[in-house]
């Protein structure tokens, strides 16, 4: 039976393994998609100048006719037929400036005048042609303010376009490029935190694995009930791997089979109680292992025996979780509190508050304040 359970193990570290290729490819995977995603948002920004160019254009041009017929008393008649030609002409100026600056841009070229110059040709070049084809416009009554007034016109109108055009441009700049900050950050974070989670593991593995070989040559039957206990730990653990937090009612759960697991390698020498109400446990979320951690912490720093027990109290009350335990301490302990410290990194990693701590001559107390389950 306790070969069996052995097999069973090893398939337990199998499936691990296993799930950090996955992990491995679905990073890959969102890479990809990323890439993507930035082609999909350019292709919207074009397609919002275009909608502003749809819009605006019989606004531009109505307010640069207006000086024509109603300041210089040309004939009214003629203003739908050159509020026709002049927004045809606005809408293709706006389609030539937003491909040779989208062009430009997508170029990475540092020579933007050439753009510019480009630009104004085509505006005074597409002018003539309306006041060549479109003369009869101002053929009655003609009182045009000056030759140069369309010319100065189309030179107004075209750079309000291309500042237009720019402004938007360098705003889908700076959001890609606060996305690509955003998505560094996430993926630092997430590194991190897988990295803070690893260093918690091999600790707990090696203690297991030591009490387990000691409980074969003495008890074999509560080493096949110790293995089953190790075997649920390690369930949870590819379950959870690739989560950075966990429902509070999970992790109490899987904090009650590690302390099954410590009752078993120390017997009478370790006592605990836990105060948590039925109705909180679907309300909050914890990191993963954090309560793990803090039993695991209060076990690692006392030497506790039969003879004086090691007394754990775990309470909740108003959103906090206390851990208590009586201090029964090692001599010549080399305290560096890589435990504590990981894991207040891990709440502050994950949007909670750093956790507290009353160390007192009898007590050591960490108090953690639980995060709310969105």
């Amino acid at each position: 039976m306790t070969v069996e359970l052995l097999n069973s193990y090893k398939h337990e570290l199998d499936v691990v393994l296993l799930f950090e290729y996955f992990v491995f490819v679905s990073h890959k995977e969102e890479k990809y998609i990323c890439d993507n995603l930035y082609l999909n948002i350019s292709s919207m920004n074009k397609k919002q100048l275009y909608r502003i160019a749809l819009i605006s254009s019989p606004i531009m041009v109505a307010f640069e006719l207006s000086p024509l017929f109603f300041i210089g008393n040309n004939n009214l008649r003629y203003f739908p037929i050159g509020f026709i030609f002049l927004t045809i002409n606005t809408l293709l100026l706006w389609v030539f400036n937003i491909y040779i600056l989208s062009r430009n841009d997508a170029m990475n070229s540092g020579n933007k005048w050439k753009s510019y110059f480009l630009s104004y040709l085509f505006a005074f070049l597409s002018l003539v042609l309306f006041l060549f084809f479109g003369t009869s416009v101002f053929v009655a009554n003609r009182e045009t303010p000056s030759i140069f007034f369309p010319f100065i016109n189309a030179a107004a109108l075209n750079t309000i376009i291309i500042i237009i055009i720019n402004s938007l441009i360098n705003r889908s700049k700076n959001e890609k490029a606060e996305r690509e900050l955003n998505i560094l950050k996430i993926k630092n974070l997430e590194a991190e935190q897988q990295l803070l989670i690893q260093q918690l593991q091999p600790h707990f593995l090696f203690n297991a694995l030591s009490t387990l070989k000691a409980l074969i040559n003495s008890n074999t039957e509560q080493a096949e009930e110790y293995l089953v206990k190790l075997s649920d730990f390690l369930r949870f653990s590819v379950s959870s791997h690739n989560f950075k937090v966990t429902l509070l009612e999970k992790e109490v759960a899987f904090m009650r089979d590690y302390i099954r697991l410590q009752q078993i390698r120390f017997g009478d020498s370790f006592f605990y109680e836990i105060h948590i109400p039925e109705d909180v446990l679907q309300s909050f979320v914890v990191p993963v292992y954090a309560l793990q951690t803090l039993v695991e912490n209060a076990i690692k720093h006392n030497a506790f025996t039969s003879v004086k027990p090691l007394y754990l109290s775990i309470t909740f009350k108003d959103g906090y979780i206390h851990i208590k335990n009586n201090k029964i301490p090692k001599h010549h302990e080399n305290k560096n509190g890589v435990g504590l410290e990981n894991l207040n990194r891990r709440f502050l990693l994950n949007g909670g508050e750093q956790i507290k701590i009353d160390n007192r001559n009898d007590s050591f107390l960490v108090t953690i304040k639980l995060i709310r389950n969105k």
